[in-house]
């Protein structure tokens, strides 16, 4: 019986972990779509940011899991980690293409409050 439950529990640990890897995956496919086709990324390049961008969205739903009950610190640490992500694409991109990609995130976002 006790296996049972033991291998019931490491079941539902592994869908869990699973689920949020593929959100990671997901949302990390949709930005390196996006910067593609705005920055003309090479496949090399893409293949970098989409590295950087899954490791950046996991370590993000980690941040927000581990702080669950204090959302000051969590949008503090994913803060640092999404500046850490930012330096690393500075040096994958180069900074003229990662400036203009902050500019097409800001143009973006001023769009979505109107």
């Amino acid at each position: 019986m006790k296996k049972v439950i033991f291998t019931l529990l490491v079941m539902c640990i592994s869908v869990s972990a699973i689920a949020q890897n593929k959100k990671a995956v997901k949302s990390a496919k949709n930005t390196t779509t996006k910067m593609t086709s705005e920055l003309s990324l090479t496949k090399d390049e893409a293949k970098k940011v989409y590295d950087i961008m899954v490791a950046k969205f996991t370590r993000n739903i980690e941040i927000k899991k581990d702080n669950k009950g204090d959302k000051a610190s969590a949008k503090k640490e994913i803060k640092k980690s999404n500046k850490n992500a930012t330096k690393e694409l500075a040096l994958v991109l180069g900074n003229e293409r990662a400036t203009q990609w902050k500019s097409y995130l800001a143009a973006n976002k001023k769009k979505k409050k109107k």
